[in-house]
């Protein structure tokens, strides 16, 4: 029987399914100069049963999400899905590419970077540079955490978390501590507060002081105060109602010294929290960063900057205030970074080392609210006052 041919319709033998005149190779001609265009439509069928094909429909282009061209971005996210940790993650244009369950959940369900940096009380820098900052979601104490990322993705992973309780292997030696320390130093501290108010000594205040300020720095140790426990048996003073907040002080204070870093040639910036907390003796608390203010202004060079701000913090869910002056003028030197602060160091503006007028009020006012302060340069470029305080009310 015969079969027709597959290209032509032509008749062909058994067995084939084209003719000997179609089963050869062809060479596209070239189009002749000038030639006018010929549609698919104006051509007509030159053999029996030909007939035009419909076109192929084309697929719709989509953006492929970066998410599954990029290995290291999955993995990170499939890490976060596992920790269950709430976690926000950036792009390298700060945009959000994504937010744990339990990070919709804490920001209720604010996705994009501008409310969560509203809901948390941060503002988010440089993604290539580590931070770690105490914040308060919704009355709830947390540590908030930006985390840059390298090796096949960029960008940063902000995670909030629960403050960080002690691991086992520190459990014997804060066992050891809070056994045999704190009961001590408790102790000292409530016989030296009682012999100071039967008389007024210097020496006994300065060591009630030097006491107090040895527990709050132990107390800030993970795990060394149990939940429960009551760490300072001591009447606390009712947090003020009234006065300026904590913030307030700040700029006010920053506003006192505008002009004169203007005047000589520095940039000056504030870097403060919107905080409620507020101080009986905020006028103390001015002063105390006025002194670090004017030492900051008369060391740092034309040029130069400073930048005064302050920072919340928590521990065993008692809050903690961290007020800071930074400048790029020269280091205190490392023998006299304790010296300073002391009463008895006299400032002299004619050595060539840095090194500070009236630091000892600011220590005054940090060992009466069961704090510290202390000056440093991680970096060999900054150099930073810390003045770390507990508010009123708080011991």
């Amino acid at each position: 029987m015969a079969r027709k041919c597959f290209m032509c319709g032509g008749d062909i033998a058994d067995g084939a399914i084209l003719c000997s005149k179609c089963d050869k190779p062809r060479k596209p001609k070239a189009a002749a100069p000038n030639a006018p265009a010929i549609s698919s439509a104006s051509i007509a069928p030159t053999q029996a049963g030909s007939h035009a094909l419909d076109p192929f429909p084309k697929a719709p282009v989509l953006p492929f999400p970066v998410e599954s061209a990029t290995p290291a971005v999955t993995s990170v996210v499939s890490l976060l899905v596992a920790a269950g940790v709430a976690s926000v993650l950036l792009g390298p244009d700060k945009s959000v590419k994504f937010v744990s369950d339990a990070a919709k959940s804490l920001f209720d369900p604010a996705t994009t970077l501008q409310a969560i940096e509203t809901r948390a009380g941060i503002k988010v820098g440089e993604l290539s540079v580590p931070v770690s900052a105490g914040v308060r979601i919704h009355n709830v104490n947390m540590m908030y955490t930006l985390v840059p990322m390298s090796g096949g993705a960029t960008g940063a992973v902000m995670i909030f978390r629960p403050s960080a309780e002690v691991t086992e292997s520190q459990a014997s030696f804060v066992n050891y501590v809070r056994e045999t320390v704190f009961g001590p130093l408790r102790g000292l501290r409530d016989l030296l507060n009682s012999a100071r108010s039967a008389k007024s000594d210097s020496l006994l205040s300065d060591a009630a002081g030097t006491v107090e300020q040895i527990l709050s720095s132990l107390e800030l140790a993970p795990g060394m105060v149990l939940p429960g426990e009551i760490a300072r048996p001591v009447p606390t003073a009712p947090t003020p109602s009234t006065g300026p907040t904590v913030t307030a002080v700040v700029r006010r204070v920053s506003d006192r010294f505008a002009p004169v870093a203007e005047l000589k040639g520095v940039r000056f910036q504030v870097d403060a929290q919107d905080l409620e907390e507020r101080f009986a003796d905020h006028e103390r608390l001015a002063d105390s960063l006025a002194i670090l203010m004017e030492n900051a202004l008369q060391f740092v060079p034309a040029g130069g900057m400073v930048v005064m701000g302050v920072r919340w913090m928590e521990h065993k869910g008692k809050p903690l205030l961290l007020f800071f002056v930074m400048d790029n003028g020269p280091l205190v030197p490392e023998h006299l970074r304790l010296e300073i602060f002391e009463r008895s160091f006299v400032f002299n503006p004619s050595n060539a080392e840095r090194t500070g007028r009236g630091l000892f009020k600011t220590r005054e006012f940090a060992m009466s609210h069961a704090g510290s302060v202390w000056v440093e340069s991680k970096t060999g470029k900054a150099c930073t006052f810390f003045l770390r305080v507990r508010p009123d009310g708080v011991r």
